[in-house]
C-alpha cells in the first residue's frame, strides 16, 4: 500500500512538467512564445539629423570660442583639433567651419611669423584656421589674396584684406562689418570693427 502510494505522489509531481515539455515539442509556437516571455528587447537610439548635428557642434563651438581667452595655449591646440572632426559635416562648409576654428584662437598673442597657438601673426592666423578646416592657403596676406576669389559682397568666412591689391593685413569675416584677425604686436588673436576699406577673397 505504501509504494502505491509513493508512486502516485511522484507521478503527480512529474506529470505537469512533461505535459508542459511534450507541448512544446509538438507545437514550435508555444516553445517560441516561452522564450519570448524572457527575451530583453535590444535598446536602439535614434540618430541624430543632420541638421541636429550641426546644432550640437555649432554649440560646442561656441563654448570653444568663449572659454578660448582663459585657455593655454595647449588646451587651445586640442580644441582646434577637436572642431576640425566635429564641424566635417556636409552641411557645414569650409569657410564656417575656419571662422569657428580661428574663434578658438581668440586672446592668442601676437607673433610674428607665428602660424601656431602659440602665437600667430595675421596671415599665420588665417592660414592655420583654413587649414584645420580643410582648405591650403599661402603664407602671406598678399599671396592669400591672390589664391582666393575677389568678392564685393562679403559672407561669413570670407577672408578680408586690409591694403588695396598688394595687402599687409588679412582677417577672416565675422559678418557685421567685422573680422576675426591677430592685429600686431602687443595684441591679440580678437573680433574688431574693419576700420577701413578692404577687399574680399572667397576660398
Amino acid at each position: 500500500m505504501r509504494r502505491l502510494l509513493v508512486a502516485a505522489m511522484a507521478a503527480a509531481l512529474i506529470s505537469p512538467v512533461a505535459a508542459t515539455t511534450a507541448a512544446a515539442a509538438q507545437s514550435p509556437a508555444v516553445a517560441s512564445a516561452a522564450l519570448a516571455t524572457t527575451a530583453v528587447p535590444a535598446r536602439t537610439l535614434p540618430l541624430k539629423s543632420l541638421a541636429e548635428q550641426r546644432t550640437a557642434a555649432l554649440a560646442v563651438a561656441a563654448r570653444y570660442a568663449a572659454q578660448a581667452p582663459n585657455l593655454s595655449w595647449q588646451q587651445k591646440s586640442r580644441n582646434a583639433d577637436d572642431l576640425a572632426t566635429r564641424l566635417r559635416l556636409p552641411n557645414i562648409g569650409v569657410a564656417e567651419r575656419a571662422l569657428a576654428i580661428g574663434k578658438t584662437q581668440l586672446g592668442t598673442t601676437y607673433l610674428y611669423g607665428g602660424s601656431t597657438p602659440r602665437g600667430f601673426d595675421c596671415s599665420g592666423l588665417t592660414q592655420f584656421a583654413f587649414a584645420k578646416a580643410g582648405a591650403t592657403l599661402p603664407r602671406t596676406a598678399a599671396q592669400q589674396r591672390r589664391a582666393t576669389r575677389v568678392v564685393t559682397s562679403p559672407r561669413v568666412g570670407d577672408l578680408v584684406f586690409i591694403g588695396g591689391r598688394t595687402p599687409y593685413h588679412v582677417g577672416i569675416y565675422v559678418g557685421n562689418n567685422r573680422m576675426l584677425h591677430s592685429p600686431r604686436p602687443g595684441k591679440a588673436v580678437q573680433i574688431a570693427t574693419i576700420w577701413t576699406t578692404a577687399t574680399y577673397g572667397r576660398v
